[in-house]
């Protein structure tokens, strides 16, 4: 998702703690856990403007969702329909992925499951480590996702779902399903912008559900 600069976004970002967790915070451990509690928890990377997750969240009550955005402009953007939503079960972090995850790490703290929504296909060779499926991101995955974790997957992007089709095959990930034109909203997911704002252009979806289990490469030095 790309946006212009949006000062009053950023500024939202910076000044307010509502709904947010902050990873420069010295309690950041102490608010997760507080946050998560004993409920199952559920990550999104690249919540875009918040539609899917603040769905989602009103579905499930009783699940905790967070969402994480590196980008200040489109974190306010999503951070203010998380407020104005007055939900109470949506955290958002603005910044770094690994910082998030190393802090899950460390603290022995783990995800039911991850949410990669039209993450952007960076289709260049030489960005390939930018993209959300690339190695480096899937040993973080791996890594911070309880031992029969989730991670669910939709794209529209032809060339990446296969790219990220045949990662998630090479990591060793159990394929619990592959849906090449998905249509039927299934109960455990929900609308984003892009799909309510396509859905009479016969967008084809593509949906894929991996789990986690025991054989799943964690270390990089396990990768041929």
């Amino acid at each position: 998702m790309r946006v212009k600069f949006k000062k009053w976004a950023v500024d939202l970002i910076k000044e307010s703690s509502l709904n947010q967790l902050k990873l420069e915070d010295p309690n950041i451990i102490e608010e997760i856990s507080k946050f998560i509690g004993k409920s199952k928890v559920f990550l999104e990377i690249g919540p875009g403007k918040g539609q899917f997750i603040i769905s989602l969240a009103k579905k499930f009550p009783d699940y905790k969702f967070i969402v994480c955005e590196l980008n200040e402009t489109i974190a306010g953007i999503c951070l203010k329909a998380i407020n104005d939503s007055e939900i109470e079960n949506v955290r958002l972090v603005c910044g770094d992925f690994f910082k998030l995850g190393e802090i899950f790490l460390e603290n022995h703290m783990f995800f039911e499951g991850i949410f990669l929504n039209f993450s952007d296909p960076w289709p260049k060779r030489r960005h390939e480590k930018r993209r959300l499926t690339s190695d480096r991101f899937l040993l973080q995955y791996a890594s911070i996702l309880k031992s029969d974790g989730y991670i669910y997957f939709k794209s529209d992007n032809e060339e990446f779902s296969l790219y990220s089709l045949e990662q998630f095959k090479k990591f060793r990930f159990d394929i619990i399903s592959e849906t090449y034109s998905y249509t039927e909203l299934v109960d455990f997911d929900s609308k984003t912008e892009y799909e309510i704002r396509y859905n009479d252009r016969r967008v084809n979806i593509k949906r894929f559900v991996m789990k986690n289990n025991s054989n799943v490469i964690k270390k990089e030095e396990e990768l041929v």
